[in-house]
């Protein structure tokens, strides 16, 4: 069973931890390119092309920085969850399984390959998780016409 050391848990929520950071620094080190070669670049050309090149670098630099600042706040919001408490009930920092798929209450994340369990990471705001919370093993609730039953929560 995925569940029986709840340390699995708390590694997962590391390894998400772990994923973010990860992908900030890539941003990161991205977004330095960008800018330096926007700078190199422009030095010695003039005109419109010129111009236009480095706007579309700004542009870039822009959407990079919105990525990270999205990947910051979710860090922050992965931070306040105690991923060592132990839960009967669906809600923030739930790991559950339900129609035989796992998921984790934490960020919205999508789904990840976790110790050779297909894990779908979904935020406190997702409709899933908005009709699940504070629903107990056993129980089931319908959304968008499919039932969903509760077969493991942690």
């Amino acid at each position: 069973l995925f569940l029986q050391d709840m340390l699995l848990k708390t590694r997962l929520h590391e390894h998400l931890f772990q994923l973010l950071e990860t992908r900030i620094s890539e941003l990161s080190v991205l977004r330095t390119q960008i800018s330096h070669d926007s700078t190199e670049s422009g030095k010695g050309s003039a005109g419109d092309k010129h111009e236009v090149g480095i706007a579309m670098a700004q542009l870039e630099i822009e959407k990079i920085d919105g990525q990270i600042n999205l990947l910051q706040q979710q860090l922050i919001a992965l931070k306040r969850i105690d991923a060592q408490q132990d839960h009967t009930q669906i809600q923030t920092g739930s790991i559950f399984k339900c129609n035989e798929q796992w998921f984790y209450c934490s960020i919205a994340f999508g789904q990840l390959e976790f110790e050779q369990t297909s894990v779908f990471c979904l935020s406190p705001e997702a409709p899933l998780f908005l009709t699940l919370k504070g629903k107990k093993v056993g129980e089931t609730a319908l959304l968008n016409g499919k039932t969903w039953k509760i077969e493991t929560v942690s």
